[in-house]
């Protein structure tokens, strides 16, 4: 059969990829460019710079001898014609190739006349001394859209991947941190440092060579050093890492190369002629045309195309903006108007460095321009942080579609294709200079700014209890950088109201996110602000609101007895008020932290009130997760089946409200019920249905969770072998960033299937591991079970005492006996032992008894 002839460069690339049997995205990799870029290639729109057409060449296997013509086709320099269509190698055309996990922004149109920074970046990327490389340069000049076109061609060479990191929102150094995890789409979890949670991912994922890409960290070297801190400790602690950072000023770090942007290739006067030559006049032809599209230069208006680039500098920001008015004025009005803004700048503002005189003035030429309407709506969309929405803008700045459509025309607000407005920081900076003159104005818009995403958040809580789970979390994390600055606004400003109705979202939210100590934080900055205040009615409501939202998330650490305390405040203040609707929240949370501390009857007594406040309420989440505690709290107390019961009976209400979170966790703990109950096979699907939701939620708590009591039910099931396989993948999925409780347990169930195996002093050594993890959250039941699994380790120990007075383990077992907070399942344990013990040695006179406190003491040496 006869192959067509294409009719194309673009046409021959895609047949030449295609009989490698290549996606443009392989072939992209390979060839070092974007996605946007190949896909302009092949359908004609645009030539590859020479650059990148040797590239394509040796990704597409073109010979050595048939290369220089290759490039000189693919330029235009000659015919198609001149091609040869010999197939490709065959065995040549599925060489391996990694394909890593990306994380860059896809631009919505193509870098402009930066060949020669691109190379110039290159050779300096391929110097193995250099780590970190910053791209400095004036706002405007196009500093992120080279970074990220550069990101785009290196992906090849970075199998662990290229991750973009927008930071020109962010408001503090602490928020790098999350927002690298949302590049590398990592989940934080449990009470560690964030810091530390995330080094450690990028330590354990980026085994080869990652390129980690900073975009715009001036602001923040600004504020502190914590942020050039912490690009110094990446790099110290991933030796696999590089990173590409953009600022306006370089980061004086060690090691640290630079690179200066300047603007595009100016036309001069006198080759004003060759416009379609210089990348400045190139991208101010093109903006014209989207804003006119049957415009056309004469002679004469090349000669004023040519002044106005040279007058902003080829900056490329500047050249926009200079644009989008060739539908009002003749390009000589333009180069007019920002030639006189310059000379006006340079006279009346001498503070004003230099370099920025030329983007000032084009941005003040465009000002003028706007109506007063448009004015007004810009410099109120200054208010805005990492962007904003259709619906924000109208409540918030009153600006309608047609207003902000003016406004993108203009380019002066940036539409993303999925309906979000953002304006470029340059841009979002000048407007925000102008709404600071007006002081009633920029109060005002900060108000609404504030009660817009409060409102937004607390719209959000029930969709956070709900099966819209994912899609709420998503929605929230891309407004955080707005929620931030509304919550401040809201503190300092004393609107309590809002806050009062949004902290449980704010709670539950960074309770699901993983980001502990941030909500912590967050929410005692309303603490402090409340109890400034006169108390009231009102005031305590919301005061005992955020105790509970607090101590949620001390619980969440490990950190049981702050948690406790701030559930205990709580109850009281909401007592006092007789808030029985949100004593449901206080009730229940405080019961459940009260029966992992062994204290059940109290335990059952205070989830009973908070399930009958919620039933009131008809809050169906806190009807589902009382029922569910008070099944768990009756099952460790050895009701099994009423506990079992009840516990699915929490279990069907949570799926009805469809929480994934809460129905992976109810999955999880319920196996030690379905285990008493022998329904093992049934525990263990349970266990990979919750394993599959922990996954599709980024549950990193709630997988190590599931896999601890995967490993129980397969050990009750006698594949101790197996369990062990779980309980370490638990341990590892936990990791450095959680402590206490689950910890303790896990080791605990470690050792139990350990010494089931036959391995005893491997077992002792993970008891007594667990039992350090218990003691140091002062948790009875847990010291308590690791004690019954040391007893068991004595009991069966060759050498063991005749006597029973001088064999620890009877009294240890006696200990378990009789103290009230051991679980119904450890009791009957050393009920067991202790028989077992009795039946086997000698009977010996009563010896004083243990206390609990003694007894821990003894096997830790503390």
């Amino acid at each position: 059969m006869e192959t067509e002839t294409p009719a194309s460069f673009g046409e021959w690339i895609k047949s030449r990829r295609k009989a490698l049997d290549l996606t443009q995205e392989e072939l992209s990799v390979r060839a070092g460019c974007s996605v946007f870029a190949l896909r302009k290639i092949e359908s004609g729109e645009r030539r590859p710079s020479k650059q990148l057409a040797a590239l394509l060449a040796d990704a597409l296997q073109i010979s050595d001898d048939d290369k220089p013509t290759f490039i000189r086709v693919a330029r235009g320099d000659l015919a198609l014609g001149r091609l040869r269509t010999s197939q490709p190698d065959s065995r040549l055309a599925s060489f391996p190739i990694k394909l890593a996990s990306h994380h860059l922004p896809l631009p919505s149109s193509p870098l402009l006349g930066r060949d020669p920074e691109l190379a110039s970046m290159e050779r300096i990327f391929n110097d193995p001394q250099c780590r970190l490389l910053t791209l400095t340069g004036v706002g405007g000049i196009g500093k992120t859209r080279l970074a990220i076109e550069f990101a785009s061609r290196q992906r090849g060479r970075f199998p662990d991947g290229v991750y973009f990191v927008p930071l020109v929102s962010a408001n503090a150094a602490e928020s790098i941190v999350p927002a690298v995890a949302e590049a590398l789409k990592f989940s934080f979890s449990g009470p560690a440092d964030l810091k530390e949670q995330l080094i450690g991912h990028m330590s354990s994922a980026m085994k080869q060579s990652a390129l980690l890409v900073l975009d715009n960290l001036e602001h923040l070297i600004a504020q502190s050093a914590e942020a050039v801190e912490l690009v110094s400790e990446f790099l110290e602690r991933i030796p696999s890492l590089k990173i590409l950072a953009t600022s306006r000023e370089r980061l004086n770090l060690h090691g640290e190369w630079t690179y200066e942007l300047h603007g595009l290739p100016v036309p001069p006067v006198e080759f004003a002629d060759r416009l379609d030559d210089y990348s400045a006049a190139v991208l101010f032809l093109q903006r014209a045309r989207h804003i006119q599209p049957n415009f056309e230069v004469g002679e004469a208006e090349r000669l004023e195309v040519s002044r106005i680039c040279l007058l902003v500098e080829g900056i490329p920001l500047a050249i926009e903006l200079a644009a989008a008015w060739v539908g009002l004025l003749t390009c000589a009005e333009i180069a007019h108007e920002i030639e006189a803004n310059v000379d006006f700048l340079a006279a009346s503002m001498r503070d004003l460095p230099e370099r920025h005189r030329s983007l000032r003035a084009s941005f003040d030429h465009s000002w003028k321009l706007l109506s007063d309407t448009e004015r007004g709506t810009l410099s109120r969309l200054s208010i805005f942080h990492g962007g904003f929405d259709r619906a924000a803008a109208e409540e918030v700045t009153g600006a309608s579609l047609p207003l902000l459509a003016s406004l993108v025309s203009k380019s002066l607000v940036k539409r993303a294709e999925a309906g979000r407005y953002s304006l470029h920081e340059a841009i979002r900076q000048f407007a925000f200079s102008h709404l600071e003159e007006d002081e009633s104005c920029c109060h005002q818009t900060c108000d609404r700014h504030c009660e817009h995403y409060l409102a937004f958040a607390a719209n959000h809580e029930s969709k956070l209890k709900s099966g819209l789970q994912q899609t709420a979390m998503r929605e929230i994390t891309a407004e955080l950088d707005n929620l931030r600055a509304a919550w401040e606004w809201g503190i300092q400003n004393k609107k309590f109201d809002s806050l009062g109705g949004a902290v449980r979202a704010f709670g539950w939210y960074y309770e699901v996110s993983g980001m502990i100590r941030e909500g912590i934080e967050q929410l005692e900055l309303l603490v402090c602000a409340l109890n400034d205040q006169p108390r009231d009615t009102h005031i305590n409501k919301v005061l005992g609101t955020t105790f509970v939202q607090q101590g949620l998330l001390y619980f969440r650490s490990g950190q049981f007895a702050r948690a406790q305390e701030l559930y205990d405040q709580s109850i009281a203040i909401l007592r006092s008020v007789d808030a029985q609707f949100l004593l449901a929240d206080a009730l229940i949370f405080s019961g459940t932290l009260k029966h992992l501390n062994g204290n059940y009857l109290e335990a059952k007594a205070q989830i009973a009130e908070g399930l009958a406040y919620a039933r009131a309420s008809h809050n169906n989440w806190f009807i589902a997760y009382g029922i569910y505690n008070l099944g768990h709290v009756d099952s460790l107390m050895g009701e099994y089946q009423k506990g079992y019961d009840q516990m699915q009976e929490g279990l069907a209400l949570f799926r009805k409200v469809g929480d994934p979170h809460s129905i992976s966790l109810g999955l999880n703990f319920l196996v030690d019920t379905q285990i008493a109950l022998k329904r093992y096979d049934e525990a263990k699907e349970s266990m990979r249905e919750s394993i599959a939701l922990c996954e599709q939620t980024q549950n990193r708590w709630g997988m190590g969770t599931a896999y601890r009591y995967f490993g129980l039910a397969t050990m009750a099931d006698g594949h101790y072998d197996q369990a062990q396989v779980c309980f370490q993948k638990s341990l590892e999925i936990f990791g450095e960033y959680f402590e206490g409780w689950d910890i303790a347990i896990t080791f605990a169930y470690l050792a139990d299937a350990t010494l089931l195996a036959g391995d005893n002093a491997k077992a002792r050594t993970l008891y007594l591991n667990s039992l350090h993890h218990a003691r140091r959250i002062n948790s009875a039941p847990l010291m308590l079970m690791t004690l019954a699994g040391l007893a068991q380790l004595e009991v069966h120990l060759p050498d063991v005492s005749a006597r029973l007075d001088t064999n620890p383990a009877a009294g240890w077992l006696t200990l378990i006996l009789n103290h009230p907070a051991a679980t119904s399942e450890t009791k009957d344990r050393a009920a067991r032992l202790l028989d077992e013990l009795r039946s086997t040695h000698t009977l010996s006179p009563p010896q004083p008894a243990w206390t609990l406190e003694q007894a821990v003491e003894t096997l830790t040496g503390k």
